[in-house]
């Protein structure tokens, strides 16, 4: 079972959204753009998560008034403004708006597991080989909440309570 949008935001399960309104939808919750990121180093990535070594990153800097930025050809790591609190018996997942891969851009993320609490972020890739230009706060992805079979134990990883990527 998907939940609507207006009863994830009702729930409390994602917060820090600009306007419930435009943002709740019917079957999910819009995701609005605060920074674009870039990665500046390698990462490490091994089965017990002893050896783990998380990429830097640097923000992509908006210009202008309102706020905007364009992006080349490449890969990004776009967060978001909303933060999720995901109950034991729900999961999230994160796609893209249609208004974006009708631009030529792409935007994946892992699953939501029930439990997690914090920040939100996807991949964003740009294929347009003429860029995007994205205004800050403009929604880029939906976010959407399936109620699970039973409660479970929930996720206990290094990003619980994350407020930032």
């Amino acid at each position: 079972m998907i939940l609507p949008g207006k009863a994830a935001v009702a729930r409390g399960i994602i917060k820090g959204l600009h306007d419930q309104a435009v943002q709740s939808q019917p079957c999910g919750v819009d995701l609005s753009l605060r920074h674009i990121l870039r990665w500046t180093s390698a990462a490490t990535i091994d089965i017990s998560n002893q050896s783990r070594k998380s990429s830097a990153t640097e923000r992509v800097k908006f210009d202008g008034r309102p706020k905007q930025l364009h992006l080349g050809s490449g890969c990004y790591l776009a967060e978001f403004n909303e933060e999720v609190d995901i109950p034991l018996d729900i999961m999230g997942q994160v796609f893209v708006r249609s208004s974006l891969w009708r631009s030529g851009v792409l935007l994946s993320a892992g699953v939501m597991d029930s439990g997690y609490r914090g920040a939100v972020g996807a991949m964003l890739q740009v294929t347009n080989p003429h860029g995007i230009t994205l205004y800050e706060n403009a929604r880029l992805a939906q976010m959407v909440f399936h109620q699970m079979s039973e409660s479970v134990d929930g996720y206990d990883g290094a990003y619980q309570n994350a407020k930032r990527l």
